[in-house]
């Protein structure tokens, strides 16, 4: 299905958007639906999911249909991207589509104030730590003489 402009509403037009397979005709996709379904699945979110599509077509004879200018030449200069070229290309479009996902992620770090310490404590799905204060003291010397094993 081609480009339907709902990037907001529809993964696989966000993706489409991400990576310039903007056709609104059936048929002259760059990726097919079920190969945007692909990506979409194995990812958590629309950017991710450009970069995996940007790096299968490295190497590959669709590539130049997501590069665009192959070749441009103004008076006796002529730049060409062939070869070489559009595998860096793709591959630094890949890099920044990446980062645009990892940009969403947000650490934890956990039991910054006492009430988000006792919410994790209580929280019966958490994991139990494997160390504890006072786990290697031993029974009668030292700071905590009066722990025990």
């Amino acid at each position: 299905m081609p480009y339907r402009g709902t990037p907001s509403t529809d993964v696989n037009d966000a993706i489409r958007l991400h990576i310039g397979d903007l056709s609104t005709s059936t048929g002259t996709e760059i990726f097919s639906d079920g190969e945007i379904d692909y990506f979409a699945a194995g990812h958590s979110n629309a950017e991710l999911a450009a970069s995996a599509a940007v790096k299968s077509m490295i190497g590959t004879s669709r590539a130049r249909s997501l590069v665009g200018v192959i070749s441009k030449q103004v008076g006796d200069l002529k730049l060409d991207y062939g070869g070489a070229g559009i595998s860096e290309i793709l591959t630094a479009k890949a890099k920044q589509l990446r980062m645009l996902g990892v940009r969403s992620v947000k650490p934890y770090a956990g039991g910054i104030s006492d009430s988000d310490k006792k919410a994790a404590e209580a929280d019966t799905d958490r994991v139990k730590p494997h160390f504890r204060i006072g786990q290697f003291d031993h029974p009668g010397i030292g700071i905590n003489s009066t722990s025990t094993f």
